[in-house]
């Protein structure tokens, strides 16, 4: 798998300000993708289908949360 510098921040969670009850993160990551088409790709190498297992079993809540940037004008 080829891993380019897509992550932007990683960081442990803090007590959330704002957040329904049971919605306490213990980290967060943010990463940036060339492109949803990138992305697509990513999920469905082998290699990737392989270590993805062992991520869901480790985690109880994930959030793929896509986004698009703003633009200042």
């Amino acid at each position: 798998m080829v891993m380019l510098n897509l992550l932007r921040f990683a960081g442990d969670g803090q007590p959330a300000l704002v957040a329904e009850e049971g919605q306490a993160w213990d980290a967060v990551l943010l990463v940036r993708y060339p492109s949803r088409t990138a992305f697509s790709r990513m999920v469905a190498e082998p290699e990737y289908q392989e270590v993805t297992r062992w991520r869901s079993m480790a985690l109880e809540e994930a959030v793929l949360q896509p986004t698009v940037s703003w633009v200042a004008g």
